[in-house]
C-alpha cells in the first residue's frame, strides 16, 4: 500500500514547561514554537515597520469563515465557487511566508458537508498552494469526522498529492482518533475557538514527546481563569502545541464593529476603544485600556510593555485618541510581541532557562498553575506587580 510522507517535524528540546523544534515545511525549516499570522497581519507588519522585506512569519494563515449559506451557494451555483476559489488562490498567492495554510472556520450552522464539497475544499487547498491540507472539521462528532478523515487519507492516496494533511481536533476523543491515523497524517490542529482544557493536557499527556507537528487554530486572547486579565500566549506551548494562530474576526462581525464604530461621535470612540484589550508581552496581562490609564495614566509610553513598531513612540492615551484604524493596530501590535515572544521562548527551552522565562510571565504562570496544580514557585496571582511594574 502506498502511504504518503508526513511532514518533517523533530523535537529538539522537551522540557518540563515546553518544546522546541524543527519543522520542515514549505521547503524551508521553521524553528518552533512559531506564531502563525493571518495573510493580513503580515503585510500589515510590513507596513508598519517600512521593511518590505520584514516580518514575514515562518508560516502566514488564511482563514476563510464559511456559513451554511456559503456551502450551499458554491455547491449549488458554479459561477460562485469559482470565485471563491479564484480569491482564496489570490489571498495565498500574496502571502511572502516561506509556508501557507487556508483554514477554514466553520460557523455552526454546518454539522455536515456532502462529500463532493468536503473534496472541492481539499483540492482548493492544493490548488491554492498550501504546505498544509487540513481535513475540514464542522461541527459534527468524533464518529463522522473520522470518516472524513479516512476519505481524505483515500483521496490523497488515489491523487498521489503528496502535500502532508493535517486533522483537527476539538476534543480528546478526536484526538485519539488521530493520534491512530499517524504517520499518515503531516500533523494535528487543535481547534482552541471552544477551549477544552482537557484537549490541551491530553496533548501533554500523547503528543509532547512524538516527533508530531501539533499547531493550534484560534488561540484565545484572554483566559476565564483569571477574570480575563491575562493570556498564555505563546506559552500555550507548555502543553506541547508548536505553532498558534490566534482568533480572527470573520468580515461579518468585523462590518458590525465598523458600522457601529461610525456611527460614533470623537468621545464615544474614544470610550470604545477603552475598552479593548491589549496583550502586554512584559507579562502577559491583556488589561483594557481603560485599565491601563487608571494605573499608569494617558502620558505613560506603551514602550514601557512593549518595544514594537506599533508600541514604540505611542503613549496610552495617544493610542485611545489619535491612533488611525486602531482596532487593526492593535492587532498588529499583538502580532509583533507574539512573534518575539516566539523567538525567546524558543532560546529559552534551548538554554534551559524556562523556569525564569515562565515567571517573568506571571499571568500566564497562574493559567498554566490553576490549570494543572503546578508551577507553585513560578506561577503568581492575579494581582501580583508584574515586571511592568518595577521599572
Amino acid at each position: 500500500m502506498y502511504i504518503m510522507q508526513m511532514s518533517s517535524f523533530v523535537v529538539e528540546v522537551n522540557d518540563a514547561n515546553g518544546r522546541q523544534g524543527v519543522l520542515d515545511i514549505g521547503g524551508g525549516r521553521v524553528m518552533t514554537p512559531a506564531y502563525v499570522a493571518s495573510d493580513e497581519v503580515c503585510q500589515a507588519m510590513r507596513e508598519v515597520s517600512g521593511d518590505p522585506r520584514s516580518h514575514s512569519t515562518s508560516i502566514g494563515e488564511y482563514d476563510l469563515w464559511m456559513q451554511r449559506s456559503d456551502i450551499e451557494c458554491i455547491r449549488l451555483r458554479p459561477d460562485e465557487k469559482e470565485a471563491m476559489e479564484d480569491a482564496a488562490c489570490e489571498r495565498l498567492g500574496r502571502m511572502q511566508s516561506p509556508a501557507k495554510m487556508l483554514h477554514f472556520n466553520f460557523f455552526t450552522d454546518i454539522a455536515g458537508l456532502h462529500k463532493e464539497t468536503f473534496v472541492d475544499l481539499l483540492r482548493l487547498q492544493y490548488r491554492a498552494g498550501a504546505n498544509a491540507i487540513e481535513i475540514p472539521r464542522v461541527f459534527c462528532d468524533t464518529q463522522v469526522y473520522e470518516r472524513a478523515v479516512q476519505a481524505a487519507l483515500e483521496w490523497q492516496q488515489h491523487t498521489w498529492i503528496e502535500t502532508p494533511l493535517m486533522g483537527i481536533a476539538r476534543t480528546p476523543e478526536d484526538l485519539a482518533m488521530l493520534e491512530e491515523c499517524l504517520p499518515r497524517l503531516g500533523g494535528i490542529g487543535i481547534d482552541c475557538r471552544r477551549f477544552d482544557k482537557s484537549l490541551l493536557y491530553q496533548v501533554k499527556k500523547t503528543l509532547k514527546k512524538q516527533d508530531v507537528w501539533v499547531h493550534a487554530f484560534s488561540v484565545p486572547l484572554q483566559y476565564r481563569e483569571i477574570q480575563n486579565q491575562g493570556t498564555l500566549g505563546m506559552l500555550i506551548n507548555w502543553f506541547g502545541v508548536d505553532t498558534v494562530n490566534t482568533v480572527a474576526l470573520s468580515d461579518t462581525v468585523r462590518q458590525y464593529f465598523n458600522n457601529g464604530i461610525s456611527g460614533m461621535g470623537g468621545q464615544d470612540v474614544a470610550e470604545f476603544r477603552k475598552k479593548t484589550r491589549y496583550f502586554a508581552p512584559c507579562d502577559y496581562s491583556t488589561f483594557t485600556f481603560e485599565k491601563l490609564v487608571e494605573r499608569y495614566g494617558e502620558e505613560q509610553r506603551l514602550s514601557r510593555f512593549c518595544n514594537c513598531p506599533v508600541c514604540r513612540d505611542l503613549t496610552i492615551g495617544g493610542a485611545v485618541e489619535n491612533l488611525p484604524d486602531f482596532s487593526r493596530m492593535n492587532h498588529v501590535h499583538s502580532a509583533f510581541a507574539y512573534s518575539g515572544e516566539a523567538e525567546k521562548y524558543q532560546r529559552a527551552l534551548i538554554n534551559n532557562e524556562t523556569d525564569l522565562f515562565l515567571g517573568d510571565k506571571p499571568f500566564a504562570a497562574e493559567i498554566i498553575r490553576r490549570y494543572s496544580g503546578e508551577l507553585s514557585a513560578a506561577g503568581r496571582i492575579p494581582g501580583y506587580v508584574g515586571p511592568s511594574e518595577a521599572r
